[in-house]
C-alpha cells in the first residue's frame, strides 16, 4: 500500500511513451473528421437541401398563382374589359398586387392581348426578354402550344448575363386564345434567397445552362456549368490547384417544370491546408511531450506518498461533483487530520444538497399548482349573472351556457395531469369561448388557426384561457366590436402561440406595468392572468420560454407565447 502510487507511476512509464502518441493522433483525426463533417459535408448538404426546397416552393407557388389568375381572367370573352372597366380593373389589380406582395416587391405581372399590347401590368413596357414582341417563337409560342397549363422557364435579361424566371399561361375563353398572362420573378431576388456565406450555388436547367449563380466563378463558363462540376454528384473537385466540395440535387418537378439541378459548391482549399498544418503541429507536440512525460513521471514517483495520492483523487472527485468517496484515515500520518476533515466535509455537503433539492422541488411544485388553480372570479360571477337572466329569457341558451361552464370547471378542477394534448385544451377552450359568445353576442368575433402538425403536442393545461380573457377585456374597438384571433404554429423546435385583438388596447400605464411584471418575474398585484401563464411556462420549461407582450403600430394587443414542443402521439 505504501508504494502503490510509485508502483503505478513506474508501470505507467511504458504507457506514457506510447499512449500520448496514440491519443493525440486519434483525437486529432477525430477532430478533423468532425470538423470536415460538420463544417463541410453536413453544412453543404443542409444548405443545398434548403436551396432545393426554396426553388421548389417558388416554382410551386407561382405555378398555382398563375393558374388562379388565368382562371379569373378567362371568364371575360374580351380581355379589354379588365382594362377598360374600372370596377373589374380595380378588382383584378387588388388580387394581383395582393399575390405579388405576399412574396416580394420585385415580381412583375403582365396581361397581354394577342397583339402584344399590355392590358394590365406592374410595368408599362414589356420585359427585355419579350422585346421585340413575337408570338410565333419563344415562351409566348410555348404558352400557346401548352395553353391548358402554365409554362415556366428562365429568360435572359438582355446582354447583362442575368436571367429572370418567367411563369405564364395563355388566356383562353371558350376554346379561343385571347392573350397571355405571366409573372416575371427577378433573378436577383432568387439569388438573394439562396445566397450563403460559406457555400456557392448554381441553379442549372436540364441542358447544363446556369440560370442562377451565387459565386462559383470557377464552375461556370459561357453560361454553362463546366466539367468536372457538371458530372460531380458528390465529392471533391480540383480546378486550377483549388479544391471544392461539390454536391448536386435535382429540384422535385412541378408539373412540366422539371430537370433543374442545384449545385452546392464549398471551397475547401484553405481548410485542407489548415488540416495539414494541424497534423504537423500535432506531430511536433507529440515528439516534445514524450520525453517530458517520462522524466516528470519518474520524478513525481519519488515525491508523493500514499496519503497524497488518496487526497488528490478525493479532491478531484469533489471537483467533479462526486461526494460519495470516503478517505481511509492513515493513522500516524501528518495528513490524517486533513483526511478526517475531508470525510466530515463531504458528509455535511451531501446532507445540505439533499435538503436543498427537496426544498426547491417542493417549492416549484407548490407554485405551479397554485398558479394552475387560479381562475378569474369575475368571469364566474359574470357568467352566473348571465345565466340567471337567460333562465327566464332564453332557457335553451341558459342550459347550453351551464353545460359549457360545467365542462370548463370540471376540466379545470378534476384533471390530474398538468400537461395535456393541445387538441384537448382547444376543445375545452371552445367551451370557454361559447360562454363568452353568450355574454357578448354578435359583438365578439373569434377565429383560430391550429397547425395540424402540433395538435398532438403536450402543453400546460388551460394555457390559452387567461390570455384570451385578457384579449376580450381590452379588445373592444370604437364600435364595440371585439375581434380576437388565436394561432398555434411550429417554429423550429418550439411552439409559437399568438393571441391578438384589434381593439383600442390597454392604457400605456397598464401595458408598461404588465411588461415590468413579465420582466421582473414577481407579481403582488391584481394582474394575474398573463403573468400566471408566463410564470407557469418558465417554471415548467425554463427562462428561455414565456410570454411576450406587444402593441402593434396598427393598434390592438398581441401576446406571443413560446414553449418547447413536448412529444405526444405524433408531435
Amino acid at each position: 500500500m505504501q508504494h502503490r502510487f510509485q508502483d503505478e507511476v513506474r508501470g505507467a512509464l511504458i504507457k506514457y511513451a506510447l499512449v500520448p502518441v496514440f491519443v493525440l493522433a486519434v483525437v486529432g483525426a477525430v477532430l478533423m473528421l468532425f470538423s470536415w463533417k460538420h463544417y463541410v459535408t453536413d453544412a453543404n448538404h443542409a444548405q443545398r437541401e434548403m436551396v432545393t426546397d426554396v426553388m421548389h416552393g417558388i416554382f410551386s407557388d407561382y405555378w398555382r398563382r398563375t393558374e388562379q389568375a388565368v382562371a379569373t381572367l378567362s371568364v371575360e370573352a374580351d380581355l379589354r374589359e379588365w382594362q377598360l372597366n374600372p370596377g373589374k380593373r380595380a378588382e383584378i389589380y387588388q388580387y394581383l398586387y395582393h399575390e405579388v406582395n405576399i412574396a416580394h416587391d420585385g415580381t412583375q405581372f403582365y396581361l397581354l392581348d394577342t397583339q402584344g399590347n399590355i392590358l394590365l401590368g406592374s410595368q408599362e413596357t414589356l420585359p427585355m426578354a419579350l422585346q421585340p414582341f413575337h408570338q410565333e417563337w419563344g415562351i409566348l409560342h410555348r404558352m400557346s402550344e401548352q395553353e391548358n397549363e402554365p409554362v415556366a422557364e428562365f429568360v435572359s435579361r438582355g446582354d447583362t448575363g442575368r436571367h429572370d424566371l418567367l411563369i405564364g399561361q395563355a388566356v383562353v375563353h371558350q376554346g379561343r386564345q385571347e392573350g397571355w398572362f405571366f409573372f416575371l420573378i427577378p433573378g436577383d431576388y432568387l439569388a438573394r434567397n439562396i445566397v450563403s456565406g460559406n457555400t456557392d450555388f448554381i441553379l442549372a436547367d436540364a441542358f447544363g445552362n446556369a440560370q442562377i449563380v451565387t459565386g462559383a466563378a470557377a464552375a461556370v463558363k459561357l453560361g454553362k456549368v463546366t466539367e468536372p462540376f457538371d458530372s460531380a454528384e458528390k465529392g471533391l473537385v480540383q480546378v486550377r490547384n483549388r479544391e471544392y466540395y461539390v454536391t448536386c440535387e435535382t429540384v422535385p418537378p412541378v408539373e412540366s417544370v422539371q430537370g433543374y439541378k442545384v449545385y452546392a459548391i464549398s471551397p475547401v482549399t484553405d481548410l485542407l491546408l489548415r488540416y495539414a498544418l494541424g497534423v504537423g503541429i500535432l506531430l511536433g507536440i507529440v515528439l516534445i511531450m514524450v520525453p517530458i512525460i517520462l522524466v516528470s513521471a519518474r520524478r513525481e514517483s519519488f515525491a508523493r506518498s500514499q496519503a497524497v495520492n488518496d487526497l488528490v483523487d478525493a479532491f478531484a472527485a469533489v471537483k467533479e461533483g462526486r461526494l460519495n468517496n470516503r478517505l481511509e484515515v492513515h493513522a500516524g500520518s501528518e495528513l490524517a487530520i486533513i483526511e478526517e476533515e475531508y470525510n466530515r466535509m463531504t458528509e455535511s455537503l451531501r446532507k445540505l444538497i439533499r435538503q436543498n433539492e427537496e426544498e426547491t422541488r417542493a417549492s416549484v411544485i407548490s407554485e405551479v399548482r397554485q398558479l394552475e388553480s387560479q381562475f378569474n372570479p369575475h368571469f364566474l360571477f359574470n357568467t352566473l349573472e348571465n345565466i340567471k337572466f337567460m333562465v327566464t329569457m332564453d332557457s335553451d341558451a341558459a342550459r347550453k351556457m351551464i353545460h359549457a361552464l360545467s365542462s370548463l370547471l370540471r376540466y379545470s378542477l378534476h384533471e390530474e395531469t398538468r400537461r395535456v394534448e393541445l387538441a384537448k385544451d382547444i376543445e375545452y377552450l371552445h367551451s370557454y369561448m361559447e360562454i363568452q359568445h353568450y355574454r357578448f353576442g354578435d359583438r365578439l368575433h373569434y377565429s383560430e388557426f391550429i397547425d395540424d402538425t402540433v395538435r398532438d403536442c403536450l402543453i400546460p393545461k388551460l394555457l390559452f384561457q387567461p390570455v384570451l380573457e385578457n384579449a376580450i377585456k381590452y379588445g373592444e374597438d370604437d364600435d364595440g366590436r371585439i375581434e380576437v384571433r388565436l394561432s398555434v404554429t411550429a417554429m423550429e423546435g418550439d411552439l409559437l402561440v399568438i393571441v391578438e385583438d384589434k381593439g383600442l388596447g390597454m392604457s400605456k400605464s397598464v401595458f408598461e406595468h404588465l411588461q415590468k411584471l413579465l420582466h421582473e418575474g414577481e407579481n403582488n398585484t391584481v394582474h394575474k392572468g398573463i403573468y400566471n401563464v408566463h410564470r407557469r411556462i418558465q417554471l415548467m420549461f425554463g427562462v428561455a420560454y414565456g410570454v411576450k407582450l406587444i402593441q402593434p403600430p396598427a393598434g390592438g394587443t398581441r401576446v406571443e407565447m413560446r414553449l418547447p414542443r413536448q412529444e405526444g402521439v405524433s408531435c
